[in-house]
Parts: C-alpha cells; structure tokens; sequence
C-alpha cells in the first residue's frame, strides 16, 4: 500500500514540476515570437510568395502532431533545464543578431526556427530534446528557406540527363550549357525546370514517411536516400518526355497548359509509385515504453535559466535597435569613368539591365573599341555603410541580369591580370535571353578586397561592421553581346578594358577621376 502511495505522490509530483516547466516553455515562445515578430512575418512572406517553399507551411503542424504523440515518452522523466540550452540560446540570438546587422534572411531565419529545440533543451533538458529529436531537427531543415543555392546544380544535372536520355533513344540533341538543341527547336533548361519544388517536397515527405513507417536505422536512411534521388531522375524524365513530346508531335503539346498538366500528373505518379513501394517494407507497429524515471523532482537550482534565456531572446532585438538609430544616410551621384583606347562613355544599349536596389550610386554605360569596335557595357554600383533591409549588396532580388529576360547557360571563373600586377579571380555568367546570347564578367569589392564569392563578400563586410568600421561595398560587372564563336574575344576585350579602367577597376568607391561628389 505504502508503495502505491508512494508512486501517486511521484507521480503527482513529476506532473507539477512538467506544468512549471511546460509554463516556462510557453512563456519563451511567447517572447520568441513577440521580440522576432518581423523574422517570422519574412519568414512566411518566403513561404507564401516563392512556390520552392510552399511546402513549410505544413511543416510545423506536421512537427507540432508528431511531438505531441511523444508527450508520455518526455514525461515519463522530471524536466532538467540545462545551461547548455542556455548556451545554444545565447548562440543563436548572436547569429541572428549577426544576420540582422548584415541583412542576411536566412542566418535570421535559421536563428529563429532553430530557437525552438534550443529553448526544449533550456527549458525540458537533454532527455526531452532526445526524444523531440527528430520533429525538432524536422522542423529546423524543411521551414528554413535555404535551397536556393540547389537550383543551379539541378539545373545542370537536368539538362545532362534529358541529353543522355535523348541520345539513347536515337535524337539527335547538342547541349549548350543549359540549352538544348535539337532538330526543330531550342529547349531551356530554366529555374522553374531545375525540380527543386518537387525535390524538396518530395525530401521533406519522405523524411516523415521514414520515420512514421521505419524502426530499422537502415531503412530510414535507404527510403529517405531514395526520396533525394527519385525526384532528380524523375524531372529528368520529364524534361526528356516534354522534348521527345514537342519533337513527335509538335510544340503546341509541349507547352502552355498541357506542359503544366504534364508535369502535375507525372511528378504525383512518380511520388505514388514511391510511398508504394515504401510501404511494402515498412516494418510493424511498435509500442515504445517510456523509459524509466531517474528522479521525481525539477532541479529548482537550474530552474533559474529559465528566466535567463527569457533575458537573453529580449537582448537580441534591444541591439538591433539600437544600431538601427545608428545608420549613416547619405547618396552619392557617380559618373562614367574615361578608359583609354576605348571611345566612351556612351549610353548603355538595351539588352543588358544589372538590378541593384537600394545602392548609395550606380552608374551603366558602354564603350567602343578604338581598334577594333567591339563594345563593352560596363556597370557598377556602390553601397556605402552597413548593409540593412533595402540597401544590402549580396541580397535576394540583387542580380547581374533581369531573369524576366535572361537565364543563365554556364557559369565559370576567370583570372583577370591588371596592369599593376595584381590579379583577381571574376565570375562569369553566359546568358540566353530575348536578345541573344550575352557574356558577363563581375567581381565585388569591400575596402579595396576584391572576389567573384557572394559568401566572401558578406564574410567581409561583416568583419568590417565587428571592428566598428564602415564598409564601402561595390559591384562591378562587364558585359558584351556575343554570337557563335564570339565568346572567347569578348573575353580578350574584357581584359583589356578592365587593365585601363581607372584604379584598375578596384577600388571600393570610384576613382576621383570617374566620381562627382557626394550628394547630401
């Protein structure tokens, strides 16, 4: 009897100690969602206006439902809050607080998903976030917007793959960096073909499917290995049956409705077809027993992170806002620089539009060769200050050409020499658009440090804005039409302007010689 006596008491106390606990817990997502209000609202702005991510406004009641069946398994133990967590906390207020004073989204935004498992592990302890692991880490992957940077990659593994199939089937196809050429027309592999949305869905799916149908490691880990693969090969296919389409029975049957229709259907075939054969091997149903508890009381000496990791969400935004009130304002009227032996500045030509908003000065113009009268666009803008919303260099909507009409058919990096003996590493992008195949070089600078990385650029201005500096952040970008066979003395011609631009093209604000002055 006594024993009985004693395990109610137990147990009445473990519930206590989990509705404190749980109460502390609510009280910091409370203060999360209410001191990163402006986080969360970019965060669904993302979801809701790029189709790629559409998926994650699923992803956290998805989260919310598997966690909630996990509820007797984290109590079966008293919650222990951790100072690790509040470690972890403070951690990822400095990221975020990083990614705000340079205007980086997706730092904000990992930040801020990521403080939720932070906060179990502050609040609940390490046990609870064990068990939470897999909605937690969930959540953390497919809420936050970061596969941008995927689209490229599966661009080109599309466009290989649809030549290959194409070639195997007797077509005859040439590929041009992101084109297809074939008999009766020219097919883009575009953005919108790369399958990155049904990639992601299909990943995000297929980690939930795993986990839902699985108790054998291995078998997780093959079906979510065959949720990545499946929709690569699967848009593959698609791309090849679009043109296998369009080359048997004409471009009408390739394009417009019926090309959306297609891929709708053929994608939610292939996503059918895989759950099946997931569910062939899933293996039983089993009970998991709570583990047993090690303990009957909350560790009140710990109980006191709870109200520093409160302090510590509140701390974060308290900066931001006060190096807010501390932004420079200021406007700067550039003009063309004179490059010797190249007749110019002229008015930029149409064709060729470089969008950067928000920039302290930006200047496009061209110029024509003394010799042999080739032209040369060149464009160049100047941010001065600390990046922020809506005058950032290295943002979302910044690009060196307008994807309304162009897309990228290559990429690639080139050396360029300059005539001091320095030399630099530039990007290069070879567009396909509404006016022809055009070559870009382009290449930013901090503070006189040049390189053709965007990461590199960001890594650098967020130097200068930790030592208290100023950073004077610029783009700098060549351009030329070019046809069949042009592409390598555009490239000679880029060489030879950029060895006379004035300061040799480097400087993170114009030469005194291509600038007017500041505009108050």
């Amino acid at each position: 009897m006594s024993r009985v006596i004693e395990a109610g008491s137990a147990n009445f106390t473990r519930a206590s100690c989990w509705g404190l606990a749980a109460a502390a817990f609510v009280a910091a997502a409370i203060t999360l969602l209410a001191c990163y209000w402006q986080t969360a609202q970019s965060l669904v702005w993302v979801w809701d206006h790029d189709g790629t991510y559409q998926y994650a406004f699923l992803i956290f009641p998805l989260s919310l439902w598997t966690a909630f069946n996990l509820r007797h398994q984290v109590r079966a133990n008293p919650p222990a809050p951790s100072v690790w967590g509040l470690a972890a906390v403070a951690m990822l207020v400095f990221v975020w607080y990083a990614g705000h004073l340079l205007d980086v989204n997706l730092a904000q935004h990992f930040a801020f998903v990521a403080l939720f498992p932070a906060l179990v592990l502050t609040c609940w302890g390490w046990r609870a976030l064990w068990v939470l692991a897999f909605p937690l880490g969930y959540m953390v992957v497919f809420e936050v917007p970061w596969s941008d940077a995927l689209v490229g990659p599966l661009q080109d593994i599309t466009a290989h793959f649809a030549l290959r199939a194409l070639e195997l089937t007797g077509m005859p196809a040439l590929l041009d960096g992101r084109q297809i050429l074939t008999p009766s027309a020219t097919w883009m592999v575009a953005d919108a073909c790369s399958g990155v949305k049904f990639f992601m869905a299909c990943s995000a799916l297929g980690c939930l499917y795993a986990y839902l149908m699985y108790q054998r490691w291995w078998k997780r880990v093959l079906f979510v290995a065959l949720a990545t693969v499946v929709p690569v090969i699967a848009n593959g296919l698609r791309v090849y049956f679009t043109i296998l389409i369009g080359e048997t029975w004409g471009m009408k049957y390739a394009s417009g409705t019926d090309h959306l229709i297609f891929g709708w259907q053929f994608f939610g075939t292939v996503l059918v077809l895989l759950l099946l054969a997931g569910w062939f091997f899933r293996d039983h149903l089993v009970m998991r027993e709570p583990a047993p508890a090690h303990g009957d009381k909350l560790e009140r000496a710990r109980s006191i992170v709870w109200l520093a990791a409160i302090v510590l969400l509140i701390v974060g935004p308290m900066f931001a806002s006060e190096s807010e009130s501390r932004v420079p304002s200021e406007a700067m009227h550039l003009t063309a620089p004179a490059v010797a032996g190249w007749t110019g500045p002229m008015a930029a030509e149409d064709g060729w539009g470089p969008i950067f908003k928000g920039a302290t000065g930006q200047v496009r113009a061209s110029y024509r060769s003394a010799a042999h009268g080739d032209v040369v666009d060149l464009f160049h803008a100047v941010y001065v200050g600390k990046p922020r919303r809506e005058h950032t260099l290295i943002t979302y909507g910044n690009d060196l050409y307008d994807p309304a009409y162009s897309q990228i058919l290559s990429s690639a990096s080139r050396k360029l020499d300059l005539a001091d003996g320095q030399s630099l590493v530039v990007g290069e992008l070879r567009l396909s658009g509404t006016t022809g195949s055009r070559l870009v070089w382009y290449w930013y600078c901090v503070d006189r440090r040049c390189t053709r990385s965007p990461a590199l650029t960001k890594l650098m201005q967020a130097w200068d804005v930790l030592r208290g500096r100023v950073p004077r952040s610029s783009v700098w970008a060549l351009s030329s039409p070019i046809g069949l066979g042009d592409a390598d003395q555009a490239r000679t011609n880029f060489r030879a302007f950029a060895q006379m631009l004035p300061g040799t093209g480097m400087p993170d604000v114009p030469d005194r010689r291509a600038s007017a002055g500041n505009k108050p």
